[in-house]
Protein backbone atom coordinates (compact mmCIF):
# COMPACT_ATOMS: atom_id res chain seq x y z
CA UNK A 1 0.00 0.00 0.00
CA UNK A 2 2.69 2.34 0.68
CA UNK A 3 3.83 2.00 -2.89
CA UNK A 4 0.79 2.67 -4.27
CA UNK A 5 0.36 5.62 -1.93
CA UNK A 6 3.80 6.53 -2.74
CA UNK A 7 2.80 6.23 -6.69
CA UNK A 8 -0.29 8.48 -5.88
CA UNK A 9 1.23 11.02 -4.44
CA UNK A 10 3.96 11.04 -7.03
CA UNK A 11 1.27 11.64 -9.63
CA UNK A 12 -0.37 14.13 -8.25
CA UNK A 13 2.55 15.91 -7.82
CA UNK A 14 3.27 15.67 -11.31
CA UNK A 15 0.30 16.92 -12.30
CA UNK A 16 0.15 19.62 -9.41
CA UNK A 17 3.68 20.45 -11.16
CA UNK A 18 2.39 20.08 -14.85
CA UNK A 19 -0.82 22.32 -14.15
CA UNK A 20 1.51 25.31 -12.37
CA UNK A 21 3.71 24.86 -15.62
CA UNK A 22 0.15 25.42 -18.13
CA UNK A 23 -0.73 28.13 -15.63
CA UNK A 24 1.87 30.50 -15.39
CA UNK A 25 4.76 29.24 -15.76
CA UNK A 26 7.06 31.53 -18.25
CA UNK A 27 9.13 29.30 -18.84
CA UNK A 28 8.59 26.44 -22.05
CA UNK A 29 6.77 23.63 -20.75
CA UNK A 30 10.06 21.55 -21.97
CA UNK A 31 11.67 22.08 -18.57
CA UNK A 32 8.95 19.79 -16.91
CA UNK A 33 9.16 17.11 -19.42
CA UNK A 34 12.13 15.77 -18.10
CA UNK A 35 10.86 15.27 -14.34
CA UNK A 36 8.32 13.33 -16.30
CA UNK A 37 10.47 11.35 -18.34
CA UNK A 38 12.47 10.64 -14.70
CA UNK A 39 9.05 9.90 -12.82
CA UNK A 40 8.33 7.20 -15.94
CA UNK A 41 11.37 4.71 -15.11
CA UNK A 42 10.18 4.59 -11.65
CA UNK A 43 7.05 3.41 -12.44
CA UNK A 44 8.30 1.02 -14.64
CA UNK A 45 10.56 -0.74 -12.19
CA UNK A 46 7.49 -1.21 -9.75
CA UNK A 47 6.54 -4.35 -8.40
CA UNK A 48 4.10 -6.51 -10.09
CA UNK A 49 0.99 -6.60 -9.22
CA UNK A 50 -0.63 -7.58 -6.23
CA UNK A 51 -2.64 -10.59 -7.32
CA UNK A 52 0.59 -12.45 -7.65
CA UNK A 53 2.35 -11.07 -3.90
CA UNK A 54 -0.65 -12.63 -2.64
CA UNK A 55 0.50 -16.26 -2.71
CA UNK A 56 3.37 -15.29 -0.86
CA UNK A 57 3.01 -15.34 2.92
CA UNK A 58 6.45 -14.21 3.62
CA UNK A 59 6.33 -10.92 5.40
CA UNK A 60 8.55 -8.38 4.33
CA UNK A 61 11.19 -7.64 6.90
CA UNK A 62 11.74 -4.64 8.01
CA UNK A 63 15.08 -4.16 6.57
CA UNK A 64 13.28 -5.38 3.34
CA UNK A 65 10.77 -2.72 3.59
CA UNK A 66 13.62 -0.45 4.18
CA UNK A 67 15.48 -0.99 1.79
CA UNK A 68 12.46 -1.06 -0.53
CA UNK A 69 11.66 2.15 0.02
CA UNK A 70 15.13 3.24 -0.15
CA UNK A 71 15.75 1.42 -3.54
CA UNK A 72 12.22 2.26 -4.78
CA UNK A 73 12.23 4.55 -7.71
CA UNK A 74 9.74 6.80 -8.33
CA UNK A 75 7.26 4.99 -9.86
CA UNK A 76 5.75 6.77 -13.49
CA UNK A 77 2.88 8.83 -13.07
CA UNK A 78 0.58 7.37 -14.47
CA UNK A 79 -1.19 8.83 -17.47
CA UNK A 80 -4.83 10.46 -16.26
CA UNK A 81 -7.19 8.45 -17.58
CA UNK A 82 -9.90 10.35 -20.25
CA UNK A 83 -7.36 13.16 -20.15
CA UNK A 84 -5.36 14.08 -22.57
CA UNK A 85 -1.82 13.30 -22.37
CA UNK A 86 -0.15 16.66 -21.09
CA UNK A 87 1.86 17.47 -24.00
CA UNK A 88 4.37 20.22 -22.76
CA UNK A 89 3.32 24.27 -23.67
CA UNK A 90 5.01 24.92 -27.03
CA UNK A 91 6.34 28.25 -26.68
CA UNK A 92 4.20 30.91 -28.55
CA UNK A 93 6.08 30.82 -31.83
CA UNK A 94 6.68 34.74 -32.90
CA UNK A 95 4.47 35.22 -36.03
CA UNK A 96 7.12 34.92 -38.86
CA UNK A 97 5.92 37.73 -40.87
CA UNK A 98 8.88 39.47 -42.27
CA UNK A 99 9.04 42.42 -41.35
CA UNK A 100 7.13 45.55 -43.90
CA UNK A 101 9.41 47.20 -45.45
CA UNK A 102 8.12 50.59 -44.42
CA UNK A 103 6.01 52.12 -47.44
CA UNK A 104 7.54 55.16 -49.10
CA UNK A 105 5.35 58.33 -48.45
CA UNK A 106 3.13 58.81 -51.58
CA UNK A 107 5.89 60.77 -53.37
CA UNK A 108 6.52 60.71 -56.75
CA UNK A 109 8.53 57.85 -58.26
CA UNK A 110 11.95 58.50 -57.85
CA UNK A 111 13.26 59.83 -61.07
CA UNK A 112 16.60 58.81 -62.23
CA UNK A 113 19.04 61.73 -61.24
CA UNK A 114 19.14 63.57 -63.73
CA UNK A 115 22.63 63.32 -65.51
CA UNK A 116 24.13 67.04 -64.79
CA UNK A 117 24.11 68.70 -68.06
CA UNK A 118 27.45 70.38 -68.73
CA UNK A 119 27.59 74.00 -68.87
CA UNK A 120 26.33 74.80 -71.95
CA UNK A 121 29.43 76.52 -72.95
CA UNK A 122 30.03 77.90 -76.76
CA UNK A 123 32.51 75.47 -78.38
CA UNK A 124 35.99 76.75 -78.51
CA UNK A 125 36.07 78.84 -81.41
CA UNK A 126 39.56 78.89 -82.81
CA UNK A 127 41.02 82.29 -82.02
CA UNK A 128 39.08 84.98 -83.98
CA UNK A 129 41.92 86.11 -86.56
CA UNK A 130 42.02 89.64 -86.88
CA UNK A 131 39.23 90.09 -89.71
CA UNK A 132 40.69 91.04 -93.27
CA UNK A 133 40.72 94.14 -94.56
CA UNK A 134 38.45 93.83 -97.58
CA UNK A 135 40.71 94.31 -100.51
CA UNK A 136 39.68 97.01 -102.31
CA UNK A 137 38.30 95.72 -105.59
CA UNK A 138 40.77 96.54 -108.28
CA UNK A 139 38.98 100.16 -109.91
CA UNK A 140 37.77 98.88 -112.94
CA UNK A 141 40.44 99.36 -115.74
CA UNK A 142 39.88 102.55 -117.11
CA UNK A 143 40.65 102.40 -120.87
CA UNK A 144 43.82 103.56 -122.04
CA UNK A 145 43.55 106.98 -123.22
CA UNK A 146 43.97 106.87 -126.74
CA UNK A 147 47.65 107.78 -127.69
CA UNK A 148 49.03 111.50 -128.42
CA UNK A 149 49.53 111.77 -131.68
CA UNK A 150 52.82 111.10 -132.74
CA UNK A 151 54.32 114.76 -133.01
CA UNK A 152 55.29 115.83 -136.58
CA UNK A 153 59.21 115.80 -136.40
CA UNK A 154 60.26 119.02 -136.13
CA UNK A 155 60.74 121.41 -139.13
CA UNK A 156 63.72 122.09 -140.37
CA UNK A 157 64.19 125.48 -141.99
CA UNK A 158 67.12 124.22 -144.59
CA UNK A 159 65.53 125.39 -147.97
CA UNK A 160 62.45 126.74 -146.74
CA UNK A 161 61.58 130.05 -148.90
CA UNK A 162 61.19 133.09 -146.88
CA UNK A 163 59.81 136.75 -148.18
CA UNK A 164 61.64 139.76 -146.34
CA UNK A 165 59.54 142.28 -146.47
CA UNK A 166 61.47 145.76 -145.89
CA UNK A 167 62.55 149.18 -147.33
CA UNK A 168 62.87 149.39 -151.13
CA UNK A 169 66.93 150.38 -150.52
CA UNK A 170 67.67 147.69 -148.05
CA UNK A 171 69.12 149.03 -145.12
CA UNK A 172 72.11 148.06 -143.37
CA UNK A 173 69.97 145.80 -140.63
CA UNK A 174 67.81 143.94 -143.23
CA UNK A 175 70.85 143.06 -144.62
CA UNK A 176 71.98 141.55 -141.58
CA UNK A 177 68.81 139.67 -140.76
CA UNK A 178 68.48 138.38 -143.58
CA UNK A 179 71.56 136.94 -143.63
CA UNK A 180 70.91 135.92 -140.53
CA UNK A 181 67.94 133.81 -142.01
CA UNK A 182 70.15 132.19 -145.17
CA UNK A 183 72.80 130.81 -142.41
CA UNK A 184 69.92 128.92 -140.66
CA UNK A 185 69.27 127.30 -143.91
CA UNK A 186 66.42 129.61 -145.51
CA UNK A 187 66.38 130.66 -148.93
CA UNK A 188 65.51 134.73 -148.79
CA UNK A 189 63.41 136.54 -150.89
CA UNK A 190 63.49 139.96 -150.26
CA UNK A 191 60.39 142.42 -151.00
CA UNK A 192 59.75 145.92 -151.07
CA UNK A 193 56.84 147.07 -148.35
CA UNK A 194 54.87 149.17 -151.64
CA UNK A 195 54.52 145.87 -153.37
CA UNK A 196 53.33 143.04 -150.92
CA UNK A 197 50.30 141.69 -152.20
CA UNK A 198 48.35 138.68 -150.43
CA UNK A 199 49.24 137.12 -154.55
CA UNK A 200 53.03 138.05 -154.24
CA UNK A 201 53.11 136.25 -150.44
CA UNK A 202 51.50 132.61 -151.95
CA UNK A 203 54.19 129.65 -152.21
CA UNK A 204 55.77 130.80 -149.47
CA UNK A 205 56.72 129.12 -146.19
CA UNK A 206 57.61 131.76 -143.86
CA UNK A 207 57.23 135.49 -144.11
CA UNK A 208 59.24 138.10 -142.28
CA UNK A 209 58.21 141.69 -141.69
CA UNK A 210 61.67 144.11 -140.58
CA UNK A 211 60.89 146.72 -138.14
CA UNK A 212 61.93 149.04 -141.44
CA UNK A 213 58.73 148.38 -142.89
CA UNK A 214 56.18 151.58 -143.63
CA UNK A 215 53.31 150.66 -141.60
CA UNK A 216 50.81 151.59 -144.35
CA UNK A 217 51.30 149.20 -146.35
CA UNK A 218 50.01 146.53 -143.81
CA UNK A 219 47.01 148.87 -142.61
CA UNK A 220 44.59 147.70 -144.97
CA UNK A 221 44.55 143.88 -143.13
CA UNK A 222 45.02 141.64 -146.15
CA UNK A 223 47.44 139.84 -143.73
CA UNK A 224 44.38 138.38 -141.92
CA UNK A 225 43.72 136.06 -145.31
CA UNK A 226 47.22 135.12 -145.49
CA UNK A 227 48.02 131.33 -143.56
CA UNK A 228 51.45 131.56 -144.12
CA UNK A 229 53.48 131.32 -140.50
CA UNK A 230 54.36 135.34 -140.07
CA UNK A 231 57.06 136.80 -137.53
CA UNK A 232 56.28 140.46 -137.00
CA UNK A 233 59.40 143.00 -136.20
CA UNK A 234 56.29 145.97 -136.15
CA UNK A 235 54.00 146.39 -133.49
CA UNK A 236 51.68 148.04 -136.21
CA UNK A 237 51.53 145.06 -138.14
CA UNK A 238 50.03 143.07 -134.88
CA UNK A 239 47.49 145.92 -133.73
CA UNK A 240 46.13 145.94 -137.57
CA UNK A 241 45.16 141.76 -137.07
CA UNK A 242 43.48 142.40 -133.58
CA UNK A 243 46.59 141.09 -131.81
CA UNK A 244 47.51 144.26 -130.02
CA UNK A 245 46.01 146.31 -128.36
CA UNK A 246 47.94 149.36 -128.93
CA UNK A 247 49.13 151.18 -132.25
CA UNK A 248 51.66 153.82 -131.08
CA UNK A 249 54.19 154.52 -128.62
CA UNK A 250 54.98 151.24 -127.99
CA UNK A 251 58.85 151.76 -127.30
CA UNK A 252 60.42 151.87 -123.93
CA UNK A 253 63.32 154.15 -124.81
CA UNK A 254 66.70 153.68 -122.14
CA UNK A 255 65.94 150.05 -121.64
CA UNK A 256 68.81 147.53 -122.62
CA UNK A 257 66.97 144.44 -121.10
CA UNK A 258 63.74 141.80 -120.82
CA UNK A 259 62.00 139.87 -118.62
CA UNK A 260 62.40 136.00 -119.26
CA UNK A 261 58.47 134.82 -117.88
CA UNK A 262 58.55 131.52 -119.37
CA UNK A 263 61.67 130.20 -118.90
CA UNK A 264 60.69 126.33 -120.01
CA UNK A 265 59.64 127.28 -123.47
CA UNK A 266 61.81 126.34 -126.51
CA UNK A 267 61.86 129.95 -127.58
CA UNK A 268 63.75 131.00 -124.30
CA UNK A 269 66.15 128.66 -125.15
CA UNK A 270 67.51 128.62 -121.46
CA UNK A 271 67.58 131.79 -120.71
CA UNK A 272 65.33 133.15 -117.23
CA UNK A 273 65.28 135.97 -115.26
CA UNK A 274 66.16 139.43 -116.49
CA UNK A 275 68.60 139.51 -120.00
CA UNK A 276 70.00 141.96 -121.70
CA UNK A 277 68.89 142.01 -125.31
CA UNK A 278 71.00 144.92 -125.60
CA UNK A 279 75.10 146.16 -125.27
CA UNK A 280 73.68 149.93 -124.14
CA UNK A 281 70.81 151.85 -123.72
CA UNK A 282 70.32 155.19 -125.32
CA UNK A 283 67.01 157.92 -125.61
CA UNK A 284 66.98 156.89 -129.42
CA UNK A 285 66.03 153.31 -128.98
CA UNK A 286 65.07 151.01 -126.74
CA UNK A 287 62.45 147.88 -126.33
CA UNK A 288 58.99 147.60 -128.40
CA UNK A 289 56.23 146.12 -126.82
CA UNK A 290 52.57 144.76 -127.55
CA UNK A 291 49.92 144.41 -125.08
CA UNK A 292 48.21 141.27 -126.62
CA UNK A 293 45.12 139.45 -125.73
CA UNK A 294 44.39 136.19 -123.38
CA UNK A 295 44.86 133.50 -125.47
CA UNK A 296 48.33 135.07 -126.51
CA UNK A 297 51.56 132.74 -125.34
CA UNK A 298 53.80 135.65 -123.28
CA UNK A 299 57.77 134.33 -123.03
CA UNK A 300 59.02 137.88 -122.42
CA UNK A 301 57.78 141.02 -121.07
CA UNK A 302 59.09 144.38 -120.37
CA UNK A 303 61.04 144.78 -116.80
CA UNK A 304 58.92 145.83 -114.52
CA UNK A 305 55.75 145.37 -116.70
CA UNK A 306 53.66 141.98 -117.00
CA UNK A 307 51.22 143.70 -119.37
CA UNK A 308 53.99 144.76 -122.13
CA UNK A 309 54.68 141.60 -123.99
CA UNK A 310 58.55 141.60 -125.57
CA UNK A 311 58.15 137.63 -126.79
CA UNK A 312 54.46 136.70 -127.30
CA UNK A 313 52.59 134.36 -129.95
CA UNK A 314 49.31 132.95 -130.81
CA UNK A 315 49.14 130.15 -132.30
CA UNK A 316 47.27 128.76 -135.73
CA UNK A 317 43.63 128.62 -134.90
CA UNK A 318 43.62 131.00 -131.49
CA UNK A 319 41.28 134.30 -131.28
CA UNK A 320 41.83 137.46 -131.02
CA UNK A 321 40.08 139.49 -127.70
CA UNK A 322 38.17 141.12 -131.52
CA UNK A 323 37.52 137.56 -132.65
CA UNK A 324 39.98 137.34 -135.22
CA UNK A 325 41.01 133.99 -135.45
CA UNK A 326 44.28 133.51 -136.39
CA UNK A 327 44.95 131.33 -139.59
CA UNK A 328 48.47 130.28 -139.06
CA UNK A 329 51.14 130.91 -136.45
CA UNK A 330 51.66 134.39 -135.85
CA UNK A 331 54.50 136.28 -133.54
CA UNK A 332 55.84 139.11 -132.28
CA UNK A 333 59.49 140.32 -131.51
CA UNK A 334 60.54 143.50 -129.61
CA UNK A 335 63.33 144.64 -132.04
CA UNK A 336 63.43 148.62 -133.07
CA UNK A 337 65.13 150.39 -136.14
CA UNK A 338 69.11 150.48 -136.06
CA UNK A 339 69.84 147.71 -133.45
CA UNK A 340 71.23 144.79 -135.07
CA UNK A 341 74.85 146.26 -134.63
CA UNK A 342 73.84 147.26 -130.56
CA UNK A 343 72.05 143.32 -129.78
CA UNK A 344 73.76 140.60 -127.63
CA UNK A 345 74.22 137.18 -128.69
CA UNK A 346 71.84 136.49 -126.03
CA UNK A 347 69.48 139.09 -128.14
CA UNK A 348 70.30 137.34 -131.74
CA UNK A 349 69.43 133.68 -130.32
CA UNK A 350 66.13 134.79 -129.58
CA UNK A 351 65.53 135.94 -133.16
CA UNK A 352 66.70 132.59 -134.39
CA UNK A 353 64.63 130.45 -131.62
CA UNK A 354 61.20 132.59 -132.61
CA UNK A 355 61.81 132.53 -136.04
CA UNK A 356 62.43 128.07 -136.16
CA UNK A 357 58.98 128.20 -133.31
CA UNK A 358 56.87 130.15 -136.01
CA UNK A 359 57.74 128.10 -139.07
CA UNK A 360 56.11 124.73 -137.33
CA UNK A 361 53.36 126.77 -137.50
CA UNK A 362 51.34 124.46 -134.36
Amino acid sequence: MKRVFAWLTAVILALTLAACSDGGSTKPAETAQPAAEAVKPAAESSTPTPAADAGKTEAPSSDAGTTAQTEAKPAETPKAEGQPEAKPAEAPKAESKPAETPKAESQPAAKPAETPKAESKPAAQPAAKPAETPKAEAPAAKPAPAPAPAQAPEISAKGKKVLFVGRERNPAEDVAVAQRLKNLGFVVTNIEDRDVTIDEVKGYDLIYISQTTNSKYLKDGFMKEVAIPTVYVKNHGMYYLGLSSVEENTTVMNSKSIEIVDSKHKVAGGLSGKVDVFKEAGDKFGVSYGVPGKEAKIIATVPGDKKKAALYYYDKGTKADNGYTTKARVSFFYWSNGMHENSTDASWKLLDNLVLWTLQNG
